[in-house]
């Protein structure tokens, strides 16, 4: 480990602006590992271990500049460790970012996400409570190749409140939950079906996030980093888990600067990663209220149910066939197709060959609305 990254860590300590992430139990155990790692491996072994095809350091460090834009933050609270700045655009994985799906289970067809009409969101004046499950991931050949020379995956899902639950008392809050996948001692892809992720695992608290007024931010990033780097090294040290997504991390409602520290820091030990899945915080409005309270076409509509998360990459060769497929248990499958077969086998065989990843979101009122008068 470089000294640059030793400094860093000291720095990030004695700063205090990373006391939220520290506070946790897993967040401790991921720093320790940190620590004991920048002692352990040599400067010059990293570097040739972490080479990837995305500068992971510099979207990460864009990545907190973009939560601390888009939740209205204007100080700087962490003490100068992390400056406040503009997100770079550039610091994205363009044809990974995120195109998404909404699959309607009555009519049992996909339509993109930004069809959803205003109309059809919650009809709630007040604050929601939310929460992701990842049902299933499927990589595309090219990209299963990917894997089996690296031999490592790391998902990371971010919630991002867009305004304070108590506007002059507290920082919007966030939750982060991060999971890592090993290939099993025969260095293969592990099963499709170990291949989902409950967020909640990693902390219980992100079984039920709140969205004061009814939006917020969210942001889902699968990259691949090698074995063999400081990164996996730390990561492996906290897990014993092979052949499925294993929770690593799990820190709850953490304030935005404090998310932001620790995105500064998880880019800085990421450094190179090659992204399968990647973008920056969305917003997202899950009521008719926080929809018509904005002027801005930006952001999505959300409504309960399941989505499906396409790079851009392969969007164009899903798109003609949003007629023909079927989501069963979290796996695209051909229309129709028999039961009798097994969903696994339907989804290897998919055409196109696309990756993707497919989510469930649950929104609900987080106080009953009051009956009208008389």
């Amino acid at each position: 480990m470089s000294a640059s990254r030793r400094d860093f860590l000291q720095n990030a300590l004695m700063s205090g602006g990373l006391a939220p992430f520290l506070g946790t139990a897993s967040g401790s155990r991921f720093f320790e590992r940190l620590l004991n790692a920048s002692d352990q491996v040599n400067g010059a072994n990293v570097g040739q271990a972490s080479v990837g095809s995305h500068d992971s350091q510099k979207f990460w460090a864009s990545f907190g500049a973009n939560v601390n834009q888009a939740s209205g933050s204007t100080e700087n609270r962490t003490r100068g460790l992390f400056p406040h700045k503009k997100p770079d655009m550039s610091a994205a994985a363009m044809d990974r970012q995120i195109d998404f799906f909404h699959y309607d289970p009555v009519d049992k067809r996909m339509r993109f996400a930004t069809s959803i009409e205003p109309k059809e969101l919650l009809d709630h004046p007040g604050d929601v409570t939310a929460s992701l499950n990842v049902n299933g991931f499927r990589m595309a050949q090219e990209d299963r190749t990917k894997f089996q020379q690296l031999q490592s995956a790391q998902l990371r899902i971010d919630v991002v409140q867009t305004k304070s639950l108590f506007q002059t008392l507290l920082d919007p809050m966030a939750w982060t939950s991060l999971a890592s996948l090993f290939p099993d001692s025969s260095g293969t892809l592990p099963p499709m079906q170990n291949l989902s992720f409950n967020p909640g695992a990693a902390s219980q608290k992100m079984k039920k996030v709140i969205l004061p007024g009814g939006s917020g931010q969210w942001a889902v990033n699968l990259s691949m980093a090698h074995k063999q780097s400081t990164f996996c090294a730390v990561l492996q040290g906290l897990t014993t888990v092979v052949g499925k997504f294993a929770p690593i991390i799990g820190l709850p409602a953490i304030s935005v600067e404090a998310l932001q520290g620790f995105s500064s820091l998880y880019g800085a030990f990421e450094q190179r990663t090659t992204f399968l899945i990647n973008s920056f915080p969305q917003l997202a409005y899950a009521t008719q209220q926080a929809r018509k309270g904005v002027v801005s076409n930006q952001g999505v509509n959300l409504v309960s149910g399941d989505y499906v998360l396409v790079p851009h990459l392969y969007t164009a060769e899903l798109t003609p066939h949003l007629e023909d497929l079927e989501l069963r248990q979290g796996y695209l499958v051909p229309k129709g197709s028999s039961t009798n077969t097994s969903i696994i086998d339907l989804a290897l065989g998919l055409k196109p060959d696309i990756t993707y990843l497919s989510a469930t979101f649950g929104l609900k009122p987080l106080a009953p609305q009051a009956p009208d008068a008389g």
